[in-house]
């Protein structure tokens, strides 16, 4: 190829030189000044102008710029930089984190490429479940309260969970606060209306995808008219009206409080159906009392092939958000379709049943092990993590959505609340979790651990510390019957100067034994546990991590 001196190169020779081949411009020029000029390189206006310039200069070649260009597009080959060709066959092997990719020449065999397009599934299932964590954890839920309360899809029901037993139904619940709870499906009752009295209730209302929808603390008089997807909202209602994004949906509050004044209080609220507001309905209010050995629906997501079964029922419920759609892309690969029956074959049964397995463990991870700065109290050394790790709970900001965080956070707790991240004193409630000993070992139910919280707790209310099976996330049982340690605990020892020893394990240990029992939460052989620290009505040292907390030990 031959150019003049200072002739303009062609469009498609500078691609390919400038992107292609990665040469840079100076490179260009140096290869120029190397071939052989005649002394024509005469500034315009001392012997040559314009165009009579470029018609009378000598050509030249660029026969070592050819070979740099070809000699680094040949370098680019992926197969010359980790394999030797076979023998001379035009074959060679990358190794990769998939494991090894065959080429022939450039080109990927086929056996490599279907090895590529079954990892692709393989990951992409997994990504589908650690997406689909918040909305599948809601939908479990709503099953397991229909199932326990002993309800219709179509009944609107306050439930009454108190005590471990009972409020081992749902994730990580704290077993110190009775807990009333409706999950419903607007698409089976329709519109709703609940109607919050004068007082100390506390709560939230959460959308499937576990965004507050409306929260409940102002200790005023509200009514509130819950509207799903495409359904119509009647003229001249008077009060607040929530369109969710979502039909299934969950309300839930507190009284804090205790006693015949809080009871009361805790029934005085109202919850019907739109369509029943002439009819003077009753709030169906079903307390939740199993008994030691009566068996009990969880909110734990399923394990099993059943968690493509939920998420399929959930995908042909709800309408998809504008956020979702290569999700939803994906899914169509794996056999899930909005608008058409789940009939998966027998290769895509294997990829989701595998990919769940990973998808599954990598929400643990992010769970148990995280990486986020938010999630750190103190420091990474102090054992403890904030269990949000940064979680807003709108979740959908305006430059992302909270993609890991929400996962880590949903897969071991339910429901979110602007309250849980307040930072009022006094307001609210903070959550601290431990998932690994001093040692950064996992805390197993056959060995025995103890936990020193410093004098002066900064909690207003109360402080609690609980106990949680890993496996189901939910508070563990054992033969005690006693998940948690509190404050409010009756019996419990503190030390001279206000610090509290805490003990875990099988049996108490001697130093449990002088404290006494009520600082002890018994744990079960061959099954790991994991603990929340709570602090209600959390003061400034909690919030500014000033409060030290001591790593859970293990006792040797």
């Amino acid at each position: 190829m031959h150019f003049r001196p200072f002739e303009r190169i062609p469009k498609e020779f500078q691609f390919a030189v400038h992107e292609t081949a990665g040469i840079e411009s100076t490179e260009i020029r140096r290869l120029a000044t190397q071939q052989t000029v005649p002394a024509v390189r005469k500034r315009r206006g001392n012997g040559y102008k314009g165009k009579e310039f470029r018609r009378n200069a000598p050509s030249f070649s660029y026969p070592s710029l050819q070979a740099t260009r070809r000699n680094k597009i040949e370098a680019m080959a992926p197969s010359p930089l980790t394999a030797q060709d076979d023998a001379g066959k035009g074959t060679s092997t990358v190794s990769t984190y998939v494991g090894d990719l065959n080429y022939q020449h450039q080109t990927l065999s086929k056996s490599s490429a279907e090895k590529l397009h079954r990892q692709m599934a393989l990951s992409r299932a997994s990504e589908c479940v650690l997406w689909s964590q918040p909305a599948m954890s809601f939908y479990q839920a709503l099953r397991a309260c229909q199932q326990n309360l002993k309800v219709a899809p179509s009944d609107l029901a306050i439930g009454l969970y108190e005590g471990s037993a009972s409020v081992r139904t749902f994730l990580t619940a704290n077993v110190t606060t009775p807990y009333t709870v409706s999950f419903f499906d607007l698409s089976q009752t329709g519109p709703v209306v609940f109607e919050i009295p004068e007082g100390g209730i506390y709560g939230v209302a959460n959308n499937a995808w576990q965004q507050p929808t409306k929260e409940i603390n102002s200790g005023l008089a509200e009514k509130v008219l819950m509207v799903g997807p495409g359904q119509s909202v009647p003229q001249g209602f008077d009060g607040e009206v929530v369109q969710t994004s979502t039909f299934v949906n969950l309300l839930f509050y507190r009284v804090l409080g205790v006693g015949p004044e809080a009871e009361k209080l805790k029934r005085a609220v109202k919850a019907y159906k739109l369509a029943d507001a002439q009819k003077s309905p009753q709030t169906m209010f079903i307390p939740f009392t199993p008994g030691p050995n009566d068996p009990i629906a969880l909110n734990s997501i399923p394990a099993d092939f059943g968690f493509w079964e939920l998420l399929n029922e959930m995908i042909q419920k709800e309408p998809m958000a504008d956020r979702d759609r290569f999700f939803y892309a994906w899914l169509r690969d794996l056999g899930i379709k909005k608008g058409e029956p789940f009939l998966p074959t027998d290769e895509q049964k294997q990829i989701l049943t595998e990919g769940l397995k990973v998808g599954l463990a990598m929400a643990q991870a992010c769970s148990f092990d995280s990486v986020f700065p938010a999630a750190v109290y103190q420091s990474k050394d102090s054992g403890w993590e904030w269990v949000l790790g940064g979680l807003d709970p709108a979740q959908d900001l305006d430059t992302h959505t909270m993609y890991n965080e929400r996962t880590a956070y949903t897969y071991e707790a339910v429901s979110i609340s602007k309250s849980m991240i307040s930072q009022i004193e006094g307001r609210g409630s903070g959550y601290l979790g431990a998932y690994y000993d001093a040692e950064g070992n996992a805390f197993m139910g056959e060995f025995s651990y103890t936990l020193h919280l410093e004098p002066d707790v900064p909690a207003v209310n109360f402080w609690s510390v609980t106990v949680y099976e890993i496996a189901t996330r939910v508070v563990i049982k054992n033969e005690t019957g006693k998940a948690d340690i509190s404050s409010r605990s009756e019996g419990l020892q503190t030390n001279p100067d206000g610090s509290v020893d805490l003990f875990f394990g099988p049996t108490p240990p001697a130093a449990a034994a002088a404290a006494g029992v009520a600082n002890w939460v018994q744990t079960n052989p061959g099954q790991s546990w994991f603990a929340y620290f709570r602090a209600y009505g959390p003061k400034k040292a909690f919030f500014e991590a000033t409060y030290k907390m001591n790593k859970i030990t293990r006792i040797k």
